[in-house]
This record gives C-alpha cells, structure tokens and sequence, in this order.
C-alpha cells in the first residue's frame, strides 16, 4: 500500500479555486457587458461631439473664409479687367506713333490704291502683341483695314461716339470685347482710328488659370449661386455684365474626406478599445472573482480559502493578500473555539466524572467486597458462583469506566522528551505484536529516516493504542498498516485498517465524547486521542477510504 503523505495544504484543506473564466460568473459577465457598453456610448458621443464640432465650428469658420477669398477674387477679377483696359490704352497710345502705321494710312487714305500698306502695318502690330483684332477707322467710322484672329466675330468697332472714353467693353453679338481707341495724326492733324480689341473670354480664361477659379457669365437664368461671388462688369452703353466667380473649396474636400475617414476609424477603434478594454477587465477580474467565490465560501463557514497572489503591487494584490490574512485568521480563531469548546467539553465530563465517582465509589467496593466474601464461601461447584462471578464482572466494569471518566475529565500536561518516532512507534507494535495482534502482523510503512519529535512517550503510546485497538476491533483478523511520512513541519501517522471505513453522517461526531458506532464501547477512545494530540499543538483528522484511516499530525520542532 503507498504511504499518504499530507502537506499543509492538504490538511488546512484549502483548495484552489477555479478560474473566473471557467466558471464565467454572471456578475462578471456583467460587468463587463457594462465596461463594453459604457466604451461604446462615450466613444459614440466622442464621435458625434466631433463631427458637430467640425459641422458647426471648423466648417462654418472655412465656410465665412472660403466666401471672403471668393468676394476677393470676384474684386480681383474686375480689378484685373480694369487693369487689361488700362494695358490696351497704354499699348494704343503707343502704336498711334508708330511712323510706319502713320505714313501708310495716310497714303492710303488721300492716294487710293495703297490698301496693302496698312494691312500689312495692322497684321505687324496684332502678331507683334498678340492682340486678337487690329482695325483701322476712319474719323466718321468707316472700316479702313482689319486683322482679326480666327473665329473671331467683328468687325470690331471703336468705342461708340467721339466723346466716348479711349478704352472700355463692348459687345459684338454674343462676344464682349476690351477695346482701345488711339487717334493716328499726320502734322497734328486726325486721318484715322486705331482700334486693338481683345476678348473679354480669353482676358478671364487667362484669370481662371491665375486665380484657380471658374468664371462665368450669369444671366436670369443662370443667376449666381450661393457658392459663387458675383463680379460686374460695365459696358460702354452703360449696360452691365454680371460675371460668377467660383473658387474651388479645397478645405471644404479635405474636411468632408476627413469625416469620411473619421466615420470609418472612430468605429473601428470603438471596437478595438472595447475589445482590448474587455480582455483587459476580464484578466485583471480574475482573482476579484475568485475573491467573490472565496468569500462566498468564507460566509458560509469554510475559513479554508487561500488564493494565489497575483503579481505586482496594485490594489487587487493588496485586497488578495488581505483576504488571505483575514482567511488565516478566522480559522484560527475557529480552531481555537473549537478547541476551547472541546475543553469546555472535558471540564464538564471531568466535573461529571468526580461527581459519579464520589457517588458510585464507595457503593462500588461495598459491592467489590461483597463479591469476594461470597466467592470465598462458595464451592467451586455451587451453582451461584456463576452469578458471583457475572456480579464481579460488571463490578470491575463500572469501576474501570469511572476511572476513564476521571482520566478523561483531567487537563494532559504532557512531559516533552525528544524522540525517534520510528523507534518509539516499532517498539509499540512490537508490542502490540505479542500481546494482541497474534498471527496477524502489524506493518509499518516508512519514508526512510524522520525528523525528531518533542513528546510524552507515555501519552504517544496511550494515543496509539487507542488507535490500534479501534482498527483491530473494525477488521477482526485482518491486519494493519502503520504508515509513517513527513513533510517540512509536520509528521504523519496513519493508521489504516480493512474494515467499513467511517460513514458520512458519523465523521462529523467521531471526536465527540461518548459518541460511539461499535456496541459496548465508551465513545471515549478517539476523543483522548484528539486531547493528547492537541496538549502537543497536533492534530488528528478522518482520512479517505477505502477502509478506515485515521490521520495524526504531529508537529516537527
């Protein structure tokens, strides 16, 4: 048979408790569907704070500034027109001296006939400044020569009236143009117009691509819009041109592509924190549920509980070893009730026994002397010696129980020696050997060489006896084991025989004075053990079968 061998653990009877993720506790489930929960509705408001705050505070600024650079490139664009005008009249006030472009239209002019010569002048000067139409007009508005570019409409005529301004815009069917009207003379006198025109569409694609924007002339039915800026210009009939400028919204792009970034990212990480934050929760939970079980435990009376430590020197650490602590301590206080109970116990049985002995004693030896004298007087043969006898008997019977009564009932100062347990165990079953055990062998299990004990031989061997007696009486003829072991602070005897083992119901009373489960005994026998071993701060408790098997545990000092 293998030796038991019991350690602190093993017989504080703590045990570890299950992890919360196997048992998944509801309340644990709980808090975290919480956490997650509380996670996913601050993230949402995070969210939708942020997307209000770019909606109502970064978008409507960039709006008012986007608008203000509209408004100024719509003043821009009249400002440069303005300045094209200006560009044409220096560029007419120019050529009117050109000698070439004088003479020529002079001769063309009083000799008829020289038509080329202020042709080709007009075509110089237009691929001379890229100007889109170069005419020549004569004082009462005849068309003298022309070079107009292709697909241009014209003729384009000078400003209207002599009064009129030298530069300004005119219309010519769908097409406006910048004029500039410069006066040819020949010996101060006026022979001819010279009118430079340029498009007002070619002036403003030219803006478009300066300012980045989108130009366009608005009428009643495409008026300016609400994301356009209105630019006006005049005519020289005084009409107007109302021109919408839009300016592309760069920042309003960029916004709106980062709320669209923000609408994919912000749920995903909502869902990330949510998952780290959980799995977090649920490893730092683990010993707070286990705490929650063990002190479920700890309420209904199982002072037992020890968890494991977890690492570091947070607050979960602290609450364990706390709990630790407070477990510890109310299963010593729970053993020192029940040991003062137990003695409690002995001080009244010991208060009983001197009653009963004060009382029965003495009616005890007049019986005692009785039975002598009438066993004196009586043959071997008569008949009555037999009832003499049984009254002998049951005499010595109720003399011996008084006795273990007042034995019992008396406080155990143990007188402490050093001791070999082996020794002193082999020299009791040696013995028991002869005296009892008969052709039955009593077997000792040992780990090799044991640590010594301090005890009162005397009570070790009266502690053991007891213990042998009630294994010899469970199993009649079969034989018993001593098994020896011993761990850092403890020494282990067990006694372990073939019989029934102990019942559930019964294990919970077998250390009660006076409890018994075999006919005729005393219920004495296992309560002493218990004395004995606790006058030397051991302890005695019921092992697992099959069989019985009882367990002492002796301290190793």
């Amino acid at each position: 048979m293998s030796t038991v061998v019991s350690t602190p653990e093993s017989r504080s009877g703590s045990r570890r408790v299950a992890p919360v993720a196997d048992r998944h506790p509801h309340w644990t489930q709980s808090l975290l569907a919480r956490t997650v929960l509380g996670v996913i509705v601050v993230a949402a408001l995070t969210t939708a704070v942020l997307f209000l705050s770019i909606d109502y505070v970064v978008t409507r600024q960039f709006e008012q500034l986007h608008a203000e650079r509209s408004e100024r490139a719509a003043r821009q664009i009249e400002a440069s027109v303005a300045t094209e005008l200006r560009r044409l009249d220096n560029l007419s006030r120019l050529l009117v001296n050109d000698a070439d472009l004088v003479n020529s239209s002079y001769y063309h002019l009083y000799l008829e006939g020289e038509l080329e010569h202020p042709q080709a002048a007009v075509n110089r000067i237009a691929a001379a400044f890229s100007l889109a139409s170069v005419a020549l007009w004569t004082p009462d508005a005849r068309l003298v020569t022309e070079s107009r570019g292709t697909g241009m409409p014209g003729p384009v005529p000078p400003v209207r009236g002599t009064a009129s301004p030298a530069a300004g815009l005119t219309a010519v069917g769908d097409t406006v143009w910048l004029i500039s009207r410069g006066t040819l003379e020949h010996n101060t006198n006026p022979i001819a117009w010279l009118v430079l025109g340029v498009p007002l569409g070619e002036v403003l694609a030219g803006l478009e691509q300066t300012y980045g924007a989108t130009i366009r002339r608005a009428g009643e039915e495409s008026p300016v819009g609400p994301d356009e800026s209105r630019a006006l210009l005049e005519l020289d009939n005084d009409a107007t041109i109302d021109l919408a400028v839009r300016i592309p919204d760069t920042v309003a792009h960029a916004l709106s592509q980062v709320k669209r970034l923000l609408a994919v990212l912000m749920p995903l990480a909502t869902l990330l924190l949510a998952v780290s934050l959980a799995l977090l929760l649920r490893w730092q939970l683990r010993p707070v549920s286990a705490l929650a079980t063990s002190i479920g435990a700890v309420g209904r009376g199982d002072f037992r509980q020890r968890l494991p430590v977890p690492p570091g020197s947070g607050e979960v650490g602290q609450l364990v070893r706390a709990f630790n602590r407070m477990s510890a301590d109310l299963q010593h206080l729970k053993e020192m009730e029940r040991r003062l109970q137990h003695q409690e116990q002995l001080s009244a049985i010991g208060k009983v026994a001197a009653r009963v002995a004060h009382d029965i004693n003495n009616p005890l030896s007049v019986i005692s002397s009785a039975q002598a004298l009438l066993s004196r007087q009586l043959s071997e043969t008569d008949p009555s010696r037999e009832y003499v006898n049984l009254i002998r008997h049951h005499t010595e019977r109720c003399i011996r129980t008084v006795e273990n009564l007042l034995e019992f009932g008396r406080p155990i100062h143990p007188r402490l020696e050093t001791v070999d347990p082996v020794g002193l165990i082999e020299g009791i079953l040696r013995r028991w050997a002869r005296h009892d055990f008969g052709e039955y062998p009593l077997v000792l299990h040992s780990d090799g060489a044991m640590p010594s004990i301090h005890a009162d031989p005397m009570l070790f061997e009266q502690m053991l006896d007891n213990l042998l007696e009630n294994a010899r009486l469970a199993a009649p003829g079969e034989p018993v084991e001593v098994h020896l072991s011993a761990s850092r602070d403890r020494l282990l005897v067990e006694v372990v025989d073939a019989g029934p083992g102990f019942s559930p119901e019964s294990r919970e009373h077998l250390f009660e004075p006076f409890f018994t489960t075999r006919k005729g005994g005393t219920g004495l026998g296992l309560a002493s053990c218990l004395a004995i071993a606790r006058a030397h701060d051991g302890e005695i408790e019921i092992g697992p079968g099959p069989g019985g098997r009882v367990r002492v545990l002796w301290p190793v000092r």
